[in-house]
């Protein structure tokens, strides 16, 4: 029983609407024993309906695609059929596109200049649970959500000044003083003042010398 689930191919579906692109892809997927694919679309439209017919394990979507983008059809997707996991091909590497592929749950995020080998790495990794996105852009994005009034309001926490002190300093209420601490603690994962004083530090976002 073992034996035979351990042989069982990965069902793959590729969707790209540049043919040429995905029958290279194809070509070069198919040389894999343990992964076949079932269907390729041109159209993101028809993936839905493709997968309650074939039930794949894994699709390899490209990002940028009329009709539908990658990151709607990776939403749709996981809405319906969660336990699919999502191998997203893009020619953008901004760390915001990094960031709305991990927040979807898709599995990797690769760029178009991947090697086939990347590829197929990435969609047996896909297939043990892992996810091929830069801890490293997660956590600058974490950084790079803070506001600019949260940013000031961490420079007045780092200086000692009590909430009401901050509230004076930017003419707001203490009240909003206390929603912004609070969002700054849970955007730089630590739970005290303390804690958000260290983290900015350590990150970067306060200055050793001021």
């Amino acid at each position: 029983m073992t034996a035979m689930e351990k042989s069982k191919p990965i069902k793959v579906i590729l969707v790209d609407d540049h043919p040429l692109v995905m029958e290279g892809l194809k070509s070069r997927l198919e040389q894999e024993a343990d992964i076949h694919i079932v269907a390729t679309l041109e159209d993101p439209r028809q993936l839905l309906d493709q997968m309650k017919m074939l039930r794949p394990d894994v699709i390899v979507i490209d990002i940028s695609m009329p009709h539908i983008d990658g990151f709607e059809l990776a939403q749709s997707v996981k809405q319906q059929f969660k336990a699919v996991k999502i191998v997203m091909l893009s020619g953008y590497t901004y760390d915001e596109f990094y960031q709305k592929a991990y927040e979807l749950g898709v599995h990797a995020y690769l760029s178009k200049q991947t090697t086939y080998l990347q590829i197929i790495g990435a969609i047996r990794q896909s297939m043990m649970g892992h996810v091929l996105v830069s801890e490293r852009v997660i956590r600058q994005n974490k950084q790079d959500q803070l506001t600019p009034t949260e940013r000031e309001v961490l420079v007045l926490m780092a200086k000692e000044n009590t909430n009401q002190e901050i509230a004076d300093v930017l003419a707001m209420s203490k009240r909003t003083v206390e929603y912004h601490i609070a969002s700054i603690i849970q955007k730089l994962g630590v739970k005290t003042r303390v804690g958000a004083v260290a983290k900015g530090y350590e990150n970067g976002l306060l200055s050793s010398s001021g």
